[in-house]
């Protein structure tokens, strides 16, 4: 398949490339999108739209049972995401929601393309993020008793009184009411308790990489050893948010939630509800098939905070990591909680691939063969194919590892 490549500003103008083995394009690139979705549809050898070849002729192309239990389009869509810089503060809707939210704003009118549509399509976006290098992002409301220590570490007065409230209020209703409030703040006292912020979460990294020397000679003081490596990211994080996006109170709601760190071939799930926004790094992404981002701040583009604040869930979670439910050397099923997707990535010969439904195969590294009934198709580092229900089992030869789109 050919696939589109979105160049939005968060992009890395060399990583995409790169993994496609052809030269950089003018600015950042993305995303790489591999599937249907009508936005940015990938396009078939003979030159027909995916989403189209499948309208055309589901049964084939989907089979009758992802069609009675998910409707007649690809319930998945695929990308490789080159984070370069941090995207917006950001939710995806529930199924009803997403649902309702479409209905209500293409009865009110408003354009599909329009820059300030939030509900571009009908479906949820859960979304399952693997990483291919280290890949860092925030993700979830942080467990309240680990979140007070580090407010009272930055030695403000909003700090202190955020944590003083939590630690009186452990729950979800309090963290929403300080959110709520913490979004609202604007002109002036934003701007200056944003400048205090980032001072004083500066001054604490600063504090943590001397913290890190002293570790490495055994000479720590008392106050320094409780400063863990989640937290001395979390404030250096913050000190570059704040100069980034110094009239943004969306800067302040980082400080809430979990900062998760990715080592290569480890993942994270982003469900419903979730407020995240990812930081940096090189990964796979599949999710259901849908481009609907609640923004809430950390970007130029639309926000709407009151239907973030709706759609939000404020419960406190640890971090969304995500372990697969099949693991063997060089291979690893990753099946989250939704029935649109899974997603299998495994050295070739791969120890299970899927063997019906829809399929999309992406060569991750190496050369590969995808051997069906009637064709055999060879994919190198970055390139991908779309395997039909009607194609029935198919074998992957070669020597290269791969990711494998799928539905449960």
């Amino acid at each position: 398949m050919s696939n589109p490549v979105r160049d939005y500003a968060w992009g890395h103008r060399e990583a995409i490339a790169d993994f496609q083995g052809r030269p950089p394009g003018r600015g950042p690139e993305a995303e790489l999108w591999i599937g249907a979705h009508e936005a940015s549809p990938s396009t078939l050898p003979d030159g027909r739209r995916l989403d189209a070849a499948i309208a055309a002729d589901p049964d084939r192309w989907l089979g009758p049972r992802v069609r009675e239990q998910l409707g007649d389009r690809l319930p998945f869509l695929m990308k490789i995401l080159a984070v370069n810089e941090p995207l917006s503060l950001q939710v995806h809707p529930s199924a009803a929601l997403a649902q309702h939210g479409h209905r209500r704003e293409s009865a009110a009118g408003v354009p599909l393309d329009a820059p300030h549509r939030s509900y571009t399509d009908a479906s949820h976006k859960p979304e399952l993020l693997h990483a291919l290098t280290p890949f860092h992002g925030l993700a979830g409301f942080r467990e309240i008793d680990r979140t007070v220590p580090l407010l009272r570490r930055l030695r403000l007065p909003w700090a202190d009184e955020v944590a003083q409230r939590l630690e009186d209020a452990p729950t979800a209703d309090t963290l929403r009411a300080v959110v709520t409030e913490t979004l609202a703040l604007e002109g002036r006292p934003l701007k200056r308790l944003l400048r205090d912020i980032g001072d004083a979460a500066r001054h604490v990294g600063a504090r943590a990489g001397r913290q890190e020397l002293r570790h490495r000679s055994k000479m720590r003081t008392t106050e320094e050893a409780q400063l863990n490596p989640e937290a001395a990211r979390l404030f250096t994080l913050v000190g570059s948010l704040v100069t980034r996006y110094p009239k943004d109170p969306g800067v302040l709601v980082t400080l809430l939630l979990n900062h998760v760190a990715l080592a290569p071939g480890e993942s994270m799930f982003v469900d419903a509800g979730t407020v995240h926004a990812y930081l940096g790094g090189f990964a796979i992404e599949v999710m259901a098939s849908s481009d609907n981002v609640i923004r809430a701040g950390l970007t130029p583009k639309h926000t709407d905070v009151a239907e973030l604040l709706r759609i939000t869930r404020f419960d406190p979670v640890p971090p969304p990591r995500w372990d697969p439910s099949e693991r063997a050397p060089g291979y690893a099923l990753l099946e989250p909680p939704v029935p649109d997707f899974c997603l299998t990535v495994g050295d070739v010969p791969v120890r299970r691939v899927p063997a019906a439904g829809p399929r999309t195969v992406l060569v991750i590294d190496g050369a590969v063969e995808v051997v069906g009934q009637h064709e055999t198709v060879a994919l190198t580092r970055g390139q991908s194919a779309f395997v039909a229900h009607e194609d029935g089992p198919v074998d992957l030869r070669g020597t290269g590892r791969v990711a494998i789109a799928s539905v449960p």
